[in-house]
């Protein structure tokens, strides 16, 4: 176990060493990884805001996962997007191929909070955009019926016309566990950008809202919710979803 856990912390700063300035994925991770399930998965936003520049803007991601063992979750996912113009929105078009991986650090419960660390690579699929590497320290807690978890990311670009400096930023969910079918909370999202930036608050990008988390049957979990811009960076409002099949 030590082993484990001392390559997978070199690994992940060496990540933060190399890093899309927009955490564009609305899903918080949970630390955790179960062997053997299978997953599928799409997640989406869609921006809604007065300016044109940032209203309509969507993403979508579409993924396949997998429980290798009991530290290990891994998941291939497709990106993609539509983004506004002066005179309308772009079509639809697949931006990247992502490798995401999911490593528990310790059995749940072991210790006060439930550790883990998430490592990706987004390569691109088209040639004018640019691969990025991201790292996320993953932290989980419950208190009673209250779920909390708590992602720390680090983003780098890298390859021709990347942006050299790392960004960072967070991401915090609290849910009620009221039922299996529907467990209310909220979520709040910031993006630092570059971290030797050191951008002032209406610079970053600050949002929060409600989200609702639930099973609709043995195998079908969903999360959705309603993001609010509370700096001037970010959209005036967003909506997020994520719908898993697992088995």
């Amino acid at each position: 176990m030590k082993l484990k856990v001392a390559f997978i912390t070199i690994v992940f700063f060496g990540f933060i060493g190399l890093s899309h300035p927009a955490f564009a994925e609305r899903f918080v991770f949970e630390p955790y990884a179960e062997q053997g399930e299978w997953e599928f998965e799409n997640t989406g936003v869609y921006d809604i805001d007065p300016h044109k520049n940032k209203n309509a803007v969507q993403e979508y991601h579409y993924a396949v996962g997998y429980g290798v063992n009991s530290f290990w979750h891994t998941e291939l996912e497709l990106e993609g997007e539509t983004l506004p113009t002066d005179d309308a929105i772009t079509k639809y078009k697949t931006t990247h191929l992502e490798w995401e991986n999911i490593f528990q650090l310790a059995p749940k419960g072991k210790y006060w909070l439930d550790p883990g660390i998430y490592l990706a690579y987004e390569a691109p699929v088209i040639s004018k955009e640019v691969g990025q590497f991201e790292g996320k320290i993953l932290l989980e807690k419950s208190i009673g019926k209250f779920t909390n978890v708590l992602n720390i990311s680090f983003n780098q670009e890298v390859g021709e016309g990347a942006d050299p400096h790392t960004d960072a930023g967070m991401s915090w969910s609290t849910r009620y566990r009221l039922s299996r079918y529907f467990e209310p909370g909220f979520e709040y999202w910031n993006d630092f950008s570059a971290i030797d930036h050191h951008l002032d608050y209406d610079r970053q990008s600050h949002q929060v809202g409600p989200c609702f988390y639930g099973t609709l049957s043995r195998h079908i979990k969903y999360n959705i919710g309603y993001l609010f811009g509370i700096s001037a960076a970010s959209p005036r409002g967003e909506l997020k979803w994520v719908l898993e099949y697992e088995f």
